[in-house]
């Protein structure tokens, strides 16, 4: 009975496939008339972020109205790798889309948008953008769009918060780090990259 037992043990895996593979594991089959074209695309923007705001929502469409900018996206990175071991538990570098919010030109409106964005007329490494969207006071006006950087290679970098300023980190392949804090110069209605490092 035991070396009954045994054999079933270790046959089992081999009449089964491998003990990692579900049972009932089926790859999925093309249905007639079906085309890549009809598969659902990859997700271009965050599901949900400017739902609580309409006139937000309506700004980026604007802003996106031409085809020419969208969001950067986690695979238009190259994080180097010795930083994403180091960081990766840290959202700011593991996000599927680059953009963050804050109260970014400390009106005391926490609604201010900040976007790297990708300029899709060209596959050039100075394709990236630093876009912000400041929340208007008045709820039925569109948010303004601001431009902090264009035409950079952004492509090793990680944008960040905390309540009141916007962080742009530039990465380099040995892990060190050059950051850009990002300011509301109220008399100029601009935004500065205050580099410190």
């Amino acid at each position: 009975m035991m070396r009954q037992l045994i054999c079933a043990v270790f046959l089992l895996p081999i009449l089964f496939g491998a003990c990692n593979t579900p049972v009932d594991f089926k790859a999925p089959q093309p249905q007639s008339g079906s085309t890549v074209a009809q598969q659902p695309s990859p997700q271009i923007f965050p599901a949900g972020l400017l739902d609580d705001s309409p006139k937000a929502k309506e700004a980026w469409e604007e802003f996106t109205s031409h085809g020419r900018y969208r969001i950067a996206r986690k695979d238009d990175f190259q994080i180097p790798e010795k930083v994403m071991r180091e960081h990766q538990d840290d959202p700011f570098v593991t996000n599927r889309f680059a953009y963050v919010g804050g109260d970014f030109n400390r009106d005391g409106h926490s609604l201010d948008r900040a976007f790297i964005v990708v300029d899709t007329s060209t596959t050039a490494e100075e394709r990236f953008g630093l876009v912000i969207f400041n929340a208007p006071t008045d709820k039925d006006k569109l948010p303004s769009v601001h431009w902090v950087r264009t035409s950079l290679d952004l492509s090793k970098s990680v944008l960040s918060a905390a309540t009141d300023v916007a962080y742009l980190t530039e990465y380099s392949e040995d892990g060190n780090q050059r950051i850009c804090n990002v300011r509301w110069d109220k008399k100029q209605n601009e935004y500065h990259c205050e580099v410190v490092k």
